[in-house]
């Protein structure tokens, strides 16, 4: 017998595409919104949590944009203590803790170290490091503390940055962007709201000068119709200015953001470093995530393809360069790489200002009556800006009271699991499955994991691995399936794991086996399951090498 914690899962699945399209054909929404990633899902939960019916919609997958290609930290943001932006550090810290506590397998402590290399520098830091745990309220993971040059050798012996004078050393949390982006979204839909992929808002319709709803186009197939709802919101992130009405100003700067990924061998770091490039004096971080590190970001302006943003080689030597200068001993090569990614940030715009110094606060208007607007911001503070926005529009009339507009979604959420409460779930069952798979399973999907575990009690050829060298079953694949919305095989391939960003060769028999298999349950024919991989691999192949300007 089930306990509570698996039966809690609603079934959300492409199997049901058409259902799922009649109704948005056939209801009219209080509210829809556009846009699938965290700040759209955090908008999409808030009025869940309150009661509203709501649907969400994106052209491409959930988190197929800036929510999968961040620097995968929950952060209060170090560096805008230096812009005196204390607002946004205290929200940020504090909105931290709050997913640390409401996702804790997702959202994990990671210690993070600055090397100082001369008195001055580390004076710099040891004070903003104690504003950052006073705007904290001392709920930081643990509180910062300076260490000595000796201490900084012990914690990470690969450093070789000349000079060292002491450390400074401080706390925040890693993630999987993508991951968390698809839990909340899940939650929405748990809560009864309605969300699909793979479906376009071609424009807003409005009616005598009211929002109406949108016209949408199914990308799979090109079919069209309207989505009726009372109110609309644009969470699209970099593409904002795309679907604003005529004649309205530019919203957006976007801000691209790339990240290289090695096996952390390959460096040698232990945990998280925050450096500073010599390049440039921009800080990066080099975060170990399990077996591989992670370096980035940048942050320069971009004006190419919003949809087919890869990386290039000068930014590969930009990030060489930082690592030779604090890791002169690693492996760092072009045929070391893993995987890249690069996404765009969506930073309002300012005249005048440059990326790196542009605001990450968010920006809430009501463009048109009706029709309203999310953009900026950060992942951390996703919470705070979709309570925000549900305020505001409650304010404006576009929705009505059902519930109380006090924030509830702090206190509410029905996917994340202590470690604890993981253990005492697998105490009554027998997995047979090592402590590796586990713990990947219980960071992955908490709650959900224990689907995962059953499916592979019950039939153990699903505990099978996808690939021989990473932790991935085939269980998940149907997990997501069945409870994930994946739509194409880039979308379990890219977003809802790890798979593909890990692996640097051999995607066409990766992406044809999980085709295949995706095939069997989503009714595919053979030029569905050639498309999928043809797919999968031009992108894939992107993020392992470098995109080729010529």
């Amino acid at each position: 017998m089930k306990d509570s914690t698996v039966q809690l899962l609603k079934s959300w699945s492409a199997q049901e595409r058409s259902r799922y399209i009649q109704e948005l054909q056939n209801t009219e929404y209080d509210v829809l919104v556009i846009g699938g990633g965290i700040s759209g899902g955090g908008v999409f939960r808030s009025l869940g949590l309150r009661g509203v019916r709501t649907a969400l919609i994106d052209k491409e997958d959930f988190a197929f944009g800036t929510s999968s290609k961040s620097t995968r930290l929950a952060h209060g943001g170090v560096r805008y203590i230096l812009h005196g932006n204390y607002k946004l550090v205290w929200v940020e810290t504090h909105e931290r803790d709050w997913m640390r506590n409401a996702f804790p397998n997702q959202v994990r402590p990671v210690r993070i170290l600055i090397v100082n290399n001369n008195k001055d520098i580390a004076d710099l830091f040891n004070k903003l490091l104690r504003k950052y745990d006073l705007l904290a309220a001392w709920g930081n993971y643990k509180n910062y503390r300076q260490i000595s040059a000796e201490e900084v050798l012990q914690l990470e012996p690969n450093v070789k940055i000349p000079n060292i004078y002491s450390g400074s050393l401080f706390y925040e949390c890693i993630i999987m962007d993508s991951r968390l982006t698809a839990e909340v979204i899940k939650e929405g839909v748990m809560l009864g709201g309605s969300a699909l992929n793979y479906m376009r808002a071609k424009r807003v319709l409005f009616d005598n000068g009211r929002c109406a709803g949108v016209e949408a186009e199914d990308v799979l197939t090109g079919t069209a119709f309207t989505i009726r709802a009372k109110s609309v919101v644009s969470a699209t992130g970099p593409w904002t200015d795309t679907l604003m009405p005529e004649g309205e100003r530019k919203y957006i700067r976007p801000a691209k953001g790339v990240h290289i990924v090695v096996r952390r061998e390959s460096i040698g770091n232990r945990s998280g470093l925050y450096v500073i490039s010599p390049v440039d004096g921009r800080s990066v971080f080099i975060l170990a995530h399990g077996e591989y590190t992670y370096i980035g970001t940048t942050d320069t302006d971009y004006n190419g393809d919003l949809d087919e943003c890869y990386t290039e080689r000068e930014e590969y030597e930009y990030f060489k360069s930082i690592i030779d200068s604090c890791f002169p001993d690693a492996r760092f090569e072009e045929t070391d790489l893993i995987g890249t990614y690069a996404g765009t940030r969506p930073l309002v715009w300012q005249e005048g200002v440059s990326a790196d110094k542009t605001s990450r606060d968010e920006h809430i208007e009501e463009v048109k009556p009706g029709f309203f607007l999310l953009t900026g911001g950060k992942l951390t503070i996703f919470r705070t800006m979709a309570e925000k926005l549900v305020k505001f529009m409650a304010k404006r009339g576009a929705i009505r009271r059902r519930r109380s507009l006090r924030d509830i979604s702090k206190s509410r959420f029905l996917i994340g699991m202590t470690w604890k409460e993981w253990g005492k779930a697998l105490a009554n069952r027998r997995t047979g499955l090592d402590e590796k798979t586990l713990q990947h399973l219980y960071e992955n999907y908490g709650k959900g994991g224990l689907h995962i575990v059953d499916a592979i009690r019950d039939n153990p050829r699903l505990g099978e691995k996808i690939t021989a060298d990473q932790l991935y079953t085939w269980a998940e694949l149907d997990y997501c399936m069945e409870y994930e919305m994946i739509t194409r095989v880039r979308d379990f391939l890219l977003r809802r794991t790890n798979l593909s960003l890990h692996q640097r060769e051999n995607h066409e028999a990766l992406g044809r086996a999980v085709a295949e298999r995706m095939a069997e349950k989503l009714g595919w024919d053979e030029k569905r399951i050639g498309d999928e991989v043809v797919e999968y691999v031009r992108i894939a192949h992107w993020n392992s090498f470098f995109l080729d300007k010529s």
